[in-house]
């Protein structure tokens, strides 16, 4: 994974600005958002693992890994991860403001 690759909280940290929330409050709602990003993140991400790829993601998944070690297993193999991250979680924020309109 790139050194500079911002994790998924990072991002909802600075698009939510969850740093000016009280601390309590703020991993709370980073937790909570964060898991809508990752799933998010899932959907797009997986698709663009080769089938050896996915069945070490299959492995990893079995083995009841925490979120940061997919989320390190991904960013070593999808090379858009980041933008990935960013672009959902701000079609979260987006939806969440009502800037999306209804298809």
């Amino acid at each position: 994974m790139r050194k500079n690759m911002k994790t998924i909280k990072e991002n909802l940290v600075e698009m939510f600005e969850l740093d000016k929330m009280p601390p309590e409050k703020a991993a709370e709602t980073a937790e909570r958002l964060g898991k809508l990003v990752f799933q998010a993140v899932l959907v797009r991400a997986l698709p663009e693992l080769s089938e050896k790829d996915f069945a070490e993601y299959e492995k990893i998944v079995g083995g009841q890994e925490g979120g940061e070690v997919i989320f390190k297993f991904l960013g070593e193999k999808v090379p858009d991860l980041e933008k990935i991250i960013a672009e959902e979680a701000e079609s979260l924020r987006k939806e969440l403001a009502g800037e999306l309109t209804s298809v």
